[in-house]
């Protein structure tokens, strides 16, 4: 941000990807307030279930507190949703998984939450959690036209 301040060098927009835990943080905070309105922060939402969340993350985050830091920052700027679906011990999310997470994201965009995106990725390198691997393309893009149909976001593959 300093560097970009002092105007020496070509604009550069900045990208915070965080697990969204820290958002209401006052450092986050007054760290967010640095940014412009070219700059994204891309917000990870794992699933729409407590569950699912302990799925993927091993139990390091909170769905409700990640909902509610989400909806508080994007009531006031743009915030990207990024999307973690492994399969599980070589199992997908279910159709009541899916159907959970983009209810969650229905609710955060009816409570007035600015979502331009949400990125649907899977597991395409050695995680952290070894039971965690690559879903198919298919799958990733049903999840993809549930969260269009269900939440009307709009939402690509990664």
């Amino acid at each position: 941000m300093h560097l970009r301040a002092r105007g020496r060098h070509p604009f550069f927009k900045l990208v915070l990807i965080t697990n969204a835990s820290g958002l209401d943080r006052a450092e986050t905070r007054q760290g967010l307030r640095r940014f412009n309105s070219q700059d994204e922060i891309w917000a990870k939402l794992d699933g729409g279930t407590q569950e699912r969340l302990d799925q993927v993350n091993g139990g390091e985050a909170n769905l409700e507190r990640s909902l509610k830091n989400i909806l508080d920052l994007a009531r006031r700027r743009p915030v990207i949703v990024q999307s973690l679906f492994p399969a599980i011990r070589g199992v997908g999310p279910s159709e009541g998984e899916i159907e959970d997470y983009a209810a969650r994201l229905k609710e955060l965009k009816d409570a007035g939450a600015d979502i331009p995106l949400v990125q649907i990725c899977s597991a395409t390198r050695p995680s952290a959690r070894p039971e965690n691997s690559h879903l198919p393309l298919k799958t990733l893009s049903g999840i993809a036209r549930r969260v269009r149909s269900v939440a009307g976001l709009r939402a690509e593959v990664f």
